[in-house]
């Protein structure tokens, strides 16, 4: 089989080929599209149900964590500075250096909506955090679907997928990680679809470019994509043109947000501060709570901010699995067994070798990755789950199948309860802090400014609360 790639520099001279080539496969898709009606109806109302969920959630949380008082609040997340990406063109795009191509993806559509729509920034960007969240939920049922799960199967851990605690907990606020997930599950549906049809090195490329675009270190998934289908020198080919190709994307990205970082920083500070931190608890909490937390949230720790002592934080590092609640207890006991089902048929299947060489790797690159960087694991949780669920999934591969299917639909409903109510509890602890900030923002509006003084903000939000520059 003769292989080809852009080349390096090479990447836009090959447009005709890779136009005729999408033209190719919309034909297919159509074609699937009216042999598998059903089917699609089924994954339409599977996402349509999970972005309406999402949105929905976001209501529950106040406004006020939008607020620059908000960061590091909400299980260490920076919410408040990936907000203001997303709304804001001159708000600090810094992060960039780790979140490459972050702004120049999520900005436009929130900013279509508030000039095209009316919208305000809030509703636009739960819209699209809750358009993300559909996606992901549809690549995933796509993902099981390919590697032999029935319909019933690939639907119920759809499900289970959307009911693990990182779903609920990360698909309601906005920051990268619902991007970052959906970049992985790009990289396995490329190892997946890759299995059934003939991809060109070009759809390698792009897909690899996708899974750098939104943090760095889900990169590893493109790469092991390439790796697992082409020899090592054309491999290395292809992760160089993707390289290149998000190059070329953040040039564009740096001319529309000036503040936008490189994301080729060798020996950054500020990443290294993130390295080895004691409050990670080592080796074991981070395992504890990469395999058990993303699933099931745990009893949260409820702690004063370490800066900012009037605030309170939200935690899970170092607590013990299904220690919420007993509906957690026994849903940690369930997700245990189904995902031992699942390594058993991940490790006894003849078929999907590409997708199960990207799978196993990436499970072992991330778990590698935050033993050493990040103090609260649960942070990167939607990165994880994925590929946890995918994992577990194979457990229908095995003469146990049914037993796999009875420990999902069990997981969750005893899942889905325990990480409701705690969601219900983490969303009192921020709200509690709201309505003294709410208080002195509105004495701060109905107060005389100075004309040449920056306003509060340019897109309005519930309370009128807003970002940190008026400037457009």
């Amino acid at each position: 089989m003769k292989k080809s790639t852009f080349g390096i520099g090479g990447i836009f001279w090959k447009l005709p080929v890779v136009a005729q080539s999408i033209k190719s496969k919309i034909g297919w898709i159509n074609q699937q599209a009216r042999e598998n009606w059903g089917e699609i109806l089924l994954v339409v109302a599977l996402a349509a149900s999970a972005g309406i969920a999402s949105y929905l959630g976001a209501q529950l949380i106040h406004p006020w964590l939008l607020t620059d008082r908000g960061a590091d609040l909400w299980f260490s997340a920076d919410i408040p500075r990936v907000f203001a990406n997303m709304t804001d063109r001159f708000s600090n795009h810094s992060r960039t250096k780790v979140h490459p191509i972050f702004s120049l993806i999520a900005f436009p559509p929130v900013f279509l909506m508030h000039k095209v729509l009316g919208l305000d920034a809030l509703t636009a960007v739960r819209i699209a955090i809750a358009a993300v969240a559909a996606l992901c939920i549809m690549a995933l049922f796509i993902v099981l679907r390919l590697i032999g799960c029935r319909r019933f199967d690939a639907a119920l851990f759809s499900i289970l997928g959307a009911t693990s605690a990182a779903a609920m907990f990360w698909f309601i606020v906005p920051e990268t990680y619902p991007f970052g997930a959906l970049s992985i599950l790009a990289g396995l549906c490329l190892a997946a679809i890759a299995q059934y049809r003939k991809l060109s090195a070009q759809w390698y490329a792009v897909v690899s470019a996708a899974t750098l675009s939104i943090t760095t270190t889900n990169w590893m998934v493109g790469i092991l994509a390439t790796l697992a289908k082409y020899r090592r020198k054309w491999a290395w080919k292809i992760t160089l043109d993707a390289l290149c190709l998000n190059i070329v994307l953040w040039s564009v990205q740096k001319s529309i947000f000036p503040s936008a970082g490189f994301f080729i920083v060798l020996g950054d500070s500020e990443e290294k501060n993130y390295m080895l931190r004691q409050a990670s608890g080592g080796f074991w909490h981070v395992l504890q709570s990469f395999v058990a937390h993303t699933m099931v949230m745990p009893d949260m720790r409820i702690i004063p901010h370490w800066k900012k002592f009037e605030l309170l934080r939200v935690l899970t590092q170092r607590a013990i699995p299904g220690s919420a609640s007993v509906w957690g207890t026994v849903a940690v006991i369930l997700w245990m067994a189904l995902l031992a089902l699942g390594i058993w048929g991940f490790f006894a299947a003849k078929q999907h070798r590409q997708l199960r060489i990207v799978l196993g790797f990436s499970i072992l690159g991330q778990l590698a990755l935050h033993t050493v960087y990040g103090e609260e694991t649960f942070l990167y949780s939607l990165h994880f789950l994925p590929l946890l669920i995918v994992l577990a999934a194979f457990s229908t591969q095995t003469p146990a199948r049914s037993i796999g299917l009875v420990l999902a639909g069990m997981l969750v409903l005893t899942a889905g309860v325990n990480n409701g109510l705690q969601l219900l509890k983490a969303k009192e602890v921020m709200n509690s802090q709201a309505a003294p900030r709410t208080q002195l923002l509105k004495q701060m509006q109905q107060r005389p400014t100075d004309p040449s003084t920056p306003g509060v903000g340019s897109f309005d939000v519930a309370v009128n609360l807003k970002t940190t520059s008026d400037r457009r």
